[in-house]
């Protein structure tokens, strides 16, 4: 068959053709309202009895839920889910469940979750619940069972509602009532002949809002436990109970007792009426996950949490725009644990706020860890320890804000943004060579795209407080381009061309008569300028960040139009490129101070001039050697004067790579050293949003910003693609180029994950002499490059070279 041209022609949705067993459906409560006035935070438990005649051969659960749920089998945890997706584009989980069910009685017990109103994450949109069992016998017969009126539902009425919310991205505060719980309810032997039958929110799944329903297209999350040490920063505080409303509110400082640490167990002595007993349990580091604690306490015993990445005065600071971030237990009878149910969070200290009237028993304090499943690469080791621990920071960061997406930061937002994600792909592809995050971003990022080609900068997100931003768009478009040459997968490209020239299209509207683009509307955000209280560089007519970001997405256009076979875009945009850049070299440059200014007004330009647009510059404007380049590397990135806008950590990552290309990685570690010391002076264990993390409200009390935010990672690239000297030269890694550039180090060793194996690398400089020890996938091609400039085909082996 002739290839069809994806403007006109687009291939059926093989997720049209999965098989639903008759009589599957969406299914809820009876008794609650359905399709309108749905109730916010509503958590509802689920019971499917089912006889087996024996041990299935094989059994395969789909599940789903709007918006959460947990499942157990039998009394047994199996997980939680679903992820993230469009709900368009709806995307359930699939379990292997066999080795869950036996011979006779089985049950299938479900807690879910409703929000009922749109996070930085979930689009909510009405209550229910999906199940599709599918077991086959030994004789090799299918028999199912779905999610339909046979199921058995029951609110679960410890978790109170109506609780506040944590943030706009974020769900409700849980508070959990253990005195009103219903244990044993997941168990086999639990009688729920009390349970009412469920009701059908909807027959069938055809005439849904949620009309695709998608195999999830990323691996489960990898669970597991980690304990905290014991405790620290033990205190008391004037303060009773705060009403549920204000528990996320800042509170009284404590008065501390300094130094009191202990491992578990450990007994909290009631501080007397009016008054909570204060304890800080530290894990150590950031973790992410779900909190329990394991204790002994009376009923009745009142335990807020509230969970910190950072401490100020021994208290857990109030995040930027946001409540902090806590939950409430009241325990039961006989409770011995307090479990976080849904709301997962990454932090280093929970801090306990205690009200009882009889001594507490601290038994363990500890986390169901949730983190994206990825290899386990050796991290970068090097004899400056600085470095060293930078670069762990970096991994552990990542790692965070790698879940059901990339998100911008484990704790404050856990957002989906496209211009976080486009840099925290290139990291991960640095490191651990994973390609279905980056590949899932781009997707729905591009879901969430208006008639007119512009995007919702974070997706899918019922978040919606926030405008286009014309710089991430761009950074969608890039993305394409940034997972072919790392994955050498290019099969995105041709159904989605037609929208990725719509949202270049989108930016002709706002070219004048040069080509340039000018008054572009909605937020230009490009990086926060440190230190001077903007969001964005340069208020200007015309910003010149945004037209160098322009100019790289039109040369990446002309790659991916010869790509797809397109020579009407090809010639379109090469001719777009060319004049776009003689443009912005006409108009923009500044010949007195030899700078690109941030921004332009008429024949005025801005009086800041800022390490981002000489970046952008450098990297897809001005060539390597030329006298600009020189002028932009002298007149911004070695001006000592105090008079250029530094760039946030969002812009670590490029300014590396431009000051890499220009052959200048001397400034980029002189900048990631000076930058990221106040961080590490402090005992940061992973990177932060800002280069200052802590400041006060006018009341006093401690507010920061994420510290836990992956765009700060950008030096693990660095250090693997510069320090180490390990590019790929081809797509998918198919040639490879090993430069390392030892800078002022003594040695150093690390590896990376590729689509062909993995390559590890560590070198030395023993009294002048270069040696290094390199490892690559068997039929991997490319070349060394000795400090020397001596060059050597790339192999498995040993490479020296002298002064």
């Amino acid at each position: 068959m002739a290839k069809q041209n994806p403007r006109f022609v687009r291939t059926r949705p093989e997720c049209l053709d999965t098989y639903w067993a008759p009589g599957t459906g969406l299914i809820w409560h009876a008794e609650e309202t359905l399709f309108y006035e749905n109730p916010r935070n509503r958590f509802m438990r689920f019971r499917r009895n089912i006889d087996l005649p024996e041990a299935p051969k094989r059994a395969e659960l789909r599940m789903w839920a709007d918006t959460h749920y947990i499942l157990w089998i039998n009394g047994r945890y199996v997980g939680r889910g679903p992820s993230r997706s469009e709900p368009k584009w709806t995307r359930y989980d699939v379990w292997q469940v066999e080795k869950f069910l036996r011979p006779g009685h089985n049950v299938i017990a479900a807690l879910c979750l409703f929000h009922g109103f749109g996070t930085g994450a979930r689009i909510s949109i009405m209550q229910g619940f999906m199940a599709h069992l599918e077991i086959e016998d030994s004789g090799s017969q299918i028999h199912h069972v779905v999610s339909d009126g046979k199921w058995k539902a029951a609110p679960a009425e410890e978790f109170i509602r109506p609780t506040p919310r944590l943030h706009g991205p974020l769900g409700c505060i849980e508070v959990q009532d253990g005195r009103m719980a219903d244990p044993g309810w997941q168990n086999l032997e639990y009688d729920d002949s009390e349970w009412a039958p469920t009701g059908y929110v909807k027959p069938g799944l055809a005439n849904t809002p949620w009309y695709h329903f998608v195999e999830r297209d990323i691996p489960l999350l990898a669970e597991g436990e980690i304990d905290a040490p014991g405790v620290c920063w033990v205190g008391a505080a004037k303060c009773s109970p705060p009403p549920v409303p204000l528990i996320g509110e800042p509170r009284p400082f404590p008065d501390f007792v300094e130094g009191e640490k202990s491992a578990f167990p450990y007994e909290v002595q009631s501080p007397g009426s009016g008054k909570a007993r204060v304890v800080t349990v530290d894990f150590g580091k950031a973790v992410n996950g779900l909190f329990r604690l394991d204790l002994d306490a009376e009923e009745g015993t009142i335990v807020d949490v509230l969970f910190g990445e950072v401490l100020a005065e021994g208290i857990v600071p109030k995040p930027g725009a946001a409540r902090i971030l806590s939950d409430r237990f009241i325990v039961g009878p006989d409770q011995k644990r307090l479990a976080v149910a849904f709301n997962w969070k990454a932090f280093r200290y929970a801090q306990l706020w205690i009200w009882s009237e009889k001594p507490v028993t601290l038994h363990r304090g500890w986390m169901h860890t949730l983190y994206y499943p990825l290899p386990d690469v050796p991290r970068f080791e090097c004899d400056d320890a600085f470095l060293t621990k930078l670069d762990e920071n970096c991994d552990r960061t990542l790692r965070l804000c790698m879940q059901d997406a990339y998100v911008d930061s484990s704790s404050r937002e856990q957002q989906q943004w496209i211009g976080d994600g486009r840099k925290q792909a290139l990291m991960n592809h640095y490191r651990f060579g994973d390609a279905k995050l980056h590949h899932r971003i781009i997707e729905q990022i591009g879901q969430g795209m208006d008639w007119m080609g512009s995007m919702v900068p974070r997706y899918p997100s019922g978040n919606v407080n926030v405008s286009p931003i014309p710089a991430y768009d761009l950074d969608w478009v890039c993305a394409f381009d940034e997972y072919y040459w790392f994955t050498g997968d290019d099969s995105m490209l041709e159904p989605w061309w037609p929208n990725i020239v719509q949202a270049m299209r989108w930016f002709t509207a706002f070219e004048n008569e040069a080509g340039l683009l000018e008054r572009v509307p909605y937020w230009t955000y490009i990086d926060v300028g440190e230190g001077h209280g903007k969001r964005g560089l340069g208020t200007g007519a015309i910003n010149t960040t945004l037209n160098l970001y322009y100019l790289e997405a039109l040369k990446i256009m002309v790659r991916m139009s010869k790509r797809v076979g397109d020579g009407e875009a090809e010639a379109w945009y090469a001719k777009k490129a060319e004049r776009l850049a003689e443009a912005i070299r006409e108009t923009l440059w500044d010949s007195e101070r030899e700078v690109y200014p941030d921004a332009k007004t008429g024949n005025k330009f801005t009086e800041t001039v800022s390490e981002v647009p000489a970046t952008m510059a450098l990297l897809h404007l001005e060539v390597a050697g030329s006298e600009r380049a020189a002028n932009l590397i002298r007149n911004v990135f070695e001006d000592e004067s105090g008079r250029i806008v530094g760039a946030s950590p969002l812009q670590v990552l490029p300014i590396q790579e431009a000051l890499t290309l220009h052959e200048r990685p001397d400034l980029a570690l002189k900048l990631i050293r000076e930058r990221y010391q106040e961080q590490m002076d402090s005992g940061a264990t992973s990177t932060w949003e800002h280069w200052v993390l802590i400041h006060y409200s006018a009341e006093g009390y401690p507010a920061c910003g994420s510290s836990s935010h992956a765009w700060g990672a950008a030096p693990m690239t660095f250090f693997s693609n510069t320090i180490l000297g390990i590019r790929p030269l081809a797509p998918a890694w198919n040639r490879v180029q090993v430069r390392p550039r030892p800078l002022d180090l003594k040695r150093a060793s690390g590896a990376i994950e590729t689509p062909k194996g993995r390559i590890t690398a560590s070198w030395q400089v023993i009294e002048g002499r270069f040696e290094m020890r390199l490892t690559v996938p068997e039929g991997m091609e490319g070349e060394v490059v000795l400090p020397d400039g001596k060059v050597e085909p790339l192999r498995s082996g040993t490479f020296k070279s002298g002064k």
